[in-house]
């Protein structure tokens, strides 16, 4: 009785565009996975192609930025006592208005122990002699050209009410932000804020020493009020992209499951209404009241059967036609949408159990209708 009446209400016209409907909602939903896909595995691949880094920094645990940070000095000499680093550089930044011969402007000045030591850490270029004590200092490519100041120049510093001149003694590249910054040494940055405290201390591993076992013993050196930052963390920020590509897929997921939802309770709604004659002529001929909720409920999983692989398909492929496309168009862009099989059994499963969800209430509804009270 069953497999008899799924067959007379499968040839009911509109069949067809109940199918489409709900195919077309699957497709939106298997195309965003696919790209979704890329955008992952692509943000994989980037940080599997980063070697670890050996650059870290340590500053106080609640500053907001580095220049909020405060650290003591003695912290830097107990660190190079380890012996595990290349580099130990204690740094201070501090805003300062500096005053040439064409005007004044605000910039920021890095005062360190060793100018030198410094820019060989940077790999800078320099042009003229580091600065090597108060009232020398070295410029930055990019705030040298701003200033228009070079090798000679004198440059008033201030913060608030302390002043200092300086003399520029070297123009130096190091293709980091430090090329908009004025290098001068750390009695000089004393001379204008006075507390004797840095910023932060930049620490470069040894390339031997480079684990995160070293790492975890360094940390746990530390003062409790101080933390250790990697530098450039980009396996970290690739993580966060394919993260942050699988939230927005989820998010996405359920609004088009609530789309099922909704569309399949419209379709059996429509389908009980438009069936009545069919399901009267089962019910004359037997069939008990489960039957027709066993017909509704069969209807629809077999129309979101269909719908499913269709939809899936054509998602899938219509994704990777549109990507093709675009690199015809623009031959820089790449993407390659994939689905995998689970994701795609997934799809069609949770596609299935929302439609039996929305499907439910007509179908009970179907039951409790009386053979007498079908029109016939």
């Amino acid at each position: 009785m069953l497999s008899l009446g799924l067959k007379m209400l499968l040839r009911r016209r509109g069949t067809s565009l109940y199918i489409l409907a709900m195919a077309l909602l699957v497709a939106i939903l298997a195309s965003t996975t696919s790209i979704v896909n890329y955008v992952d595995s692509y943000a994989q691949a980037l940080g599997r192609l980063v070697s670890p880094g050996r650059t870290y920094l340590i500053i106080s645990e609640g500053a907001t930025s580095i220049t909020d940070s405060r650290l003591s000095a003695g912290l830097a000499r107990e660190l190079r006592a380890l012996g595990y680093f290349d580099y130990v550089i204690p740094q201070r930044i501090v805003l300062v208005n500096a005053t040439t011969r064409l005007g004044s402007d605000v910039v920021w000045a890095r005062g360190v122990e060793d100018v030198g030591g410094f820019l060989k850490a940077r790999g800078a270029c320099l042009n003229g002699t580091t600065a090597r004590g108060l009232g020398e200092a070295v410029v930055g490519e990019v705030l040298a050209n701003a200033l228009s100041v070079g090798l000679g120049d004198e440059i008033l510093l201030a913060v608030g009410d302390k002043q200092i001149r300086v003399k520029v003694v070297g123009v130096f590249r190091s293709q980091t932000q430090s090329d908009a910054e004025l290098l001068v040494s750390m009695d000089t940055i004393n001379m204008l804020v006075g507390d004797g405290s840095i910023s932060f201390i930049e620490l470069v591993l040894k390339k031997d020493l480079n684990s995160p076992k070293v790492i975890d013993e360094i940390a746990r050196l530390l003062p409790k009020d101080v933390k250790l930052v990697e530098v450039q963390q980009i396996k970290g920020l690739a993580r966060q992209v394919g993260l942050e590509a699988l939230s927005f897929l989820s998010a996405w997921s359920w609004v088009v499951y609530a789309a099922i939802v909704a569309t399949s309770y419209a379709i059996a709604s429509r389908f009980v209404v438009e069936s009545s004659y069919e399901l009267a002529m089962l019910r004359a001929l037997g069939a008990k009241r489960s039957t027709a909720l066993a017909i509704v409920l069969a209807y629809i999983v077999v129309l979101m059967l269909a719908s499913s692989v269709l939809g899936i398909a054509v998602g899938t492929a219509g994704a990777q036609a549109i990507s093709t496309m675009l690199r015809w168009i623009q031959s820089n862009i790449e993407v390659a949408p994939f689905l995998k099989v689970d994701q795609a059994l997934q799809i069609l499963l949770l596609a299935l159990a929302s439609s039996i969800l929305g499907c439910a209430f007509p179908a009970l509804k179907a039951t409790r209708a009386r053979y007498v009270e079908q029109q016939l």
